[in-house]
């Protein structure tokens, strides 16, 4: 970008402030650091000495980190340095143990190390202009005019910034498109394009709804889509170009079949066609659904490459369910050993495990003898021994190759390992999903070739062993990865309900953001789009039947399609130019009423629960007394619109 806009008005681009928002708000710290309370010389601290940091932390406190992981206070932190709150300096909640006690340890030694961490950018940014208007008049004067790119991923801390510099008649131009706002789980707050000219005055909205990249058919269905969708500002895309598209849909009896269907196609338009792998893809919704086509594609010689992720027999979680499966099969087998011994942590060291290994090494023994041998460096640890002997013992036993997997997920208590490590509920869910799909896949196995635990291991090593030349693989991919890519062929698989979209909920904000991450995945598509879904989809090693995805009913395939150019559907109400009544109306906003008496039973943002839909916040009510209704959004419900009465503070 810097060597295009060079290109037009050459040196005069050397004084263009063009990057991130972190960087940008990075320059400004450095520029003012003594109104922040920084050193000239302060330094960005990185994610892993954070976490260094915050282990140090805990300890000294004397936090359990089995029960209350350093990652977790990592991630809470950060999640509080993106809110508003913190950029009022409000405090912490405490919602986690200690928190409190831990954010304040931690922010003192950020101050004696002369560090600021990469959340702390836009919010210290906006702390300063909120305290020292003249030094915001300073950087008004100096952006006077201010231009963002995909402003519909922008989140409430960096629109309060771009409101504080542009005012709201200031000269801003944002680029961006709210039917591909995908990261509200991430915090993407996609009122900030939807409301935008209720906030600011005097704009104009060019729509750019020229497609370089599909052709009609391909648009048409995407156009048809995205109609659908009520919390949009409403455009109709037309291909710029007469290019021919296709666009096919097939269903197929399993996801066995659907991933043959792709793989035989894409090898037809490799040998036949003459087309580069690297311009296919195939799109799926959860990562777990990789492995069929990582499979159908190495049975067919395809080179290809899982982008966004590793290859699913070299996920962490599987592997280290393998690991007891491998040592079970193979008492000599070193590495299925070693990580098997330590998931879960049972208190033996490397020095210990290596002594153990070269014992069976030089008495020409299996590893399971030299464990039953009399160690005495395992003295202290015979008991954690003997149950890890056991838990392999009754792997043996079992005869089944899934129920095996089955007996080591509960024995181990693996979700409590990911949970220890700290890591996040979306992510702990998704390696859950990886090893509910791993029974699936020794489930798949058995009823096709028998029980040899062998062969399952040696066709998993099989699978892990692709290639991943990425000049010249088709990739694998999940529709949030898909973003900003594009293909010649595109197959955009799973259409299913429960599957795409994810879950079984019920709510508006949840379908909406399932129905835009289609349209991402539809838009993919150059010239050719399969759109395929299963009619029996495995779970957690059972059969189940599947219901097409409401999606594939909203793209009506072939039937005829009037673009409509410069049709706007606004769907929230006038704020007048006002940001306080803006943050108001924004699920992000903190300590705000919506009854304009303030007579609300619950105060937007407050954490509520239900007895049927959970835990929510609420976004607003209407009402009073008895009639008083509160619209909720919900975790996993989505948007409800819940009577008072029937709500309890969380």
């Amino acid at each position: 970008m810097k060597s295009r806009l060079q290109g037009l008005i050459g040196q005069l681009s050397n004084a263009v402030w063009m990057g991130t928002f972190h960087s940008i708000c990075l320059n400004i710290l450095r520029n003012e650091s003594e109104y922040v309370g920084l050193s000239k010389s302060f330094s960005v601290i990185d994610q892993e000495d954070r976490l260094a940091l915050i282990r140090q932390i805990t300890k000294s406190l004397n936090i359990d980190p089995k029960q209350f992981p350093p990652k977790a206070y990592l991630h809470a932190i950060s999640a509080y340095k993106n809110t508003e709150n913190y950029a009022r300096n409000e405090e912490i909640e405490e919602n986690y143990h200690l928190l409190k006690t831990v954010f304040q340890a931690y922010q003192k030694e950020l101050e004696l190390q002369r560090l600021v961490d990469f959340d702390d950018m836009i919010s210290l940014c906006v702390r300063l202009f909120n305290n020292f208007p003249n030094v915001l008049e300073k950087y008004k004067d100096l952006y006077k005019y201010i231009l963002v790119d995909e402003y519909q991923d922008t989140n409430a801390v960096q629109f309060r910034l771009l409101y504080m510099l542009a005012g709201d008649d200031g000269n801003l131009c944002v680029v961006g498109d709210d039917d591909q706002s995908i990261y509200g789980w991430r915090g993407a707050e996609v009122r900030n394009i939807l409301e935008f000219d209720k906030v600011f005055k005097n704009v104009k909205e060019i729509k750019l709804e020229g497609n370089y990249r599909s052709g009609k058919s391909i648009l048409s269905i995407a156009n048809r889509l995205i109609e659908n969708n009520t919390y949009r500002r409403g455009k109709t895309l037309e291909a710029s170009s007469e290019k021919e598209a296709d666009v096919r849909k097939f269903e197929f009896n399993n996801e066995y079949e659907e991933a043959e269907f792709a793989a035989s196609t894409i090898l037809k338009k490799i040998e036949e066609d003459g087309i580069n792998p690297a311009d296919i893809a195939i799109l799926y919704r959860t990562n777990a659904q990789s492995l069929n086509f990582e499979r159908a594609l190495k049975m067919a010689n395809i080179a290809h490459k899982v982008v966004g992720n590793i290859g699913f027999y070299q996920r962490k979680e599987v592997k280290d369910i393998l690991s007891y499966l491998k040592f079970s099969s193979n008492k000599r087998d070193a590495q299925a050993f070693m990580r098997s011994i330590i998931t879960p942590k049972r208190g033996i060291g490397n020095s210990s495990i290596d002594k153990i290994i070269s014992y069976a090494e030089d008495n020409d023994i299996d590893i399971m003898q030299a464990l039953n041998a009399d160690l005495k460096f395992l003295a202290k640890h015979r008991q954690a021994v003997e149950r890890y002997i056991s838990l392999i013992k009754n792997i043996e036993d079992i005869e089944s190759i899934h129920k095996k997997i089955e007996y080591i997920i509960d024995t181990v208590n693996y979700k409590e390992i990911l949970k220890s490590s700290g890591e996040e509920a979306d992510v702990i869910d998704r390696k859950m999903e990886n090893l509910d799909e791993l029974i699936s896949d020794a489930v798949r196995f058995e009823e096709s070739s028998g029980y040899s635990l062998a062969d399952f291991l040696a066709s998993a090593a099989l699978v892990t062993s692709s290639d991943e030349d990425a000049e010249h693989s088709v990739k694998l991919m999940t529709m949030h990865a898909a973003k900003g890519l594009e293909f010649k062929i595109v197959f955009l698989t799973g259409l299913e309900e429960g599957l795409f979209p994810l879950g079984n909920e019920e709510g508006d904000a949840n379908i909406e953001e399932e129905r835009r991450l289609c349209y991402v995945g539809v838009t993919r598509a150059m010239e050719i789009l399969y759109i395929t879904r299963a009619v029996n989809r495995m779970r957690k090693g059972r059969h189940n039947h599947s219901i097409a995805s409401r999606f594939l009913g909203e793209l009506q395939f072939g039937a005829a399609f009037k673009f409509n150019k410069g049709k706007t559907q606004n769907t929230f109400t006038n704020i007048n130019g006002n940001y306080a009544d803006y943050i108001k109306n924004t699920t992000n906003s903190q300590k705000k009423e919506y009854n304009n008496d303030n007579s609300a039973a619950f105060s937007s943002s407050t954490k509520v629960r239900h007895s049927v839909f959970g835990e929510g916040v609420v976004l607003f009510s209407e009402g009073s007394g008895e009639n008083e209704k509160v619209t909720v959004h919900f975790k996993k419900a989505g948007i409800k619109k819940i009577i008072a009465k029937f709500l309890e503070p969380a």
